[in-house]
């Protein structure tokens, strides 16, 4: 279902494999600098498998989306120094006729990491959870979203599922 689901194999397979050495070209971020190029993320996650736009740019927020099998998500930017950021979010939104304030608070009393907000259909229509996941970058470039990025993917498929856009996995 997510193309991603690879990424969440390859970070169990980094916990338990040990580090190799390996030369830093000029053009790559080193262990030294604060914060992930924009840039970097967008073929990072690209190279993950996912389908990345351009950078979006409006009214002071810088994002890109992904598309990712049936789900489509958001990066967006933080805290920027030459589109180097020191902080990201991870965001989704899904819409449907099942989603109503109590399952979103159900969500939120229930589980960890990501956070749901909820917004009600104008004229009858239906409600809109969005959900989000906040990472802050330490030192160390683009890999360090390795294990949000695998955790992003489990949790937001699960919340889809709770608010009744997937059908649920057992």
């Amino acid at each position: 279902m997510i193309r991603l689901a690879t990424l969440a194999a390859a970070a169990v397979m980094a916990i338990a494999a040990p580090a190799a050495a390996a030369p830093v070209s000029a053009s790559v971020q080193t262990a030294a600098d604060p914060g992930v190029p924009i840039e970097a993320v967008r073929a990072w996650l690209t190279e993950k498998g996912g389908t990345v736009s351009e950078i979006n740019r409006r009214d002071g927020e810088t994002w890109i989306t992904v598309q990712d099998g049936p789900l489509n998500w958001a990066v967006f930017f933080y805290s920027c120094e030459a589109d180097v950021c020191g902080d990201i979010q991870y965001a989704a939104s899904f819409s449907n006729a099942t989603i109503t304030q109590a399952v979103v608070n159900d969500w939120n009393r229930d589980r960890r990491f990501l956070k749901a907000f909820y917004a009600p259909g104008e004229s009858g229509g239906d409600g809109t959870a969005v959900v989000q996941y906040d990472v802050l970058i330490h030192e160390g470039g683009v890999d360090q979203l390795t294990d949000h990025t695998a955790l992003w993917l489990e949790l937001v498929s699960a919340f889809g599922a709770a608010v009744g856009y997937f059908a649920p996995t057992e």
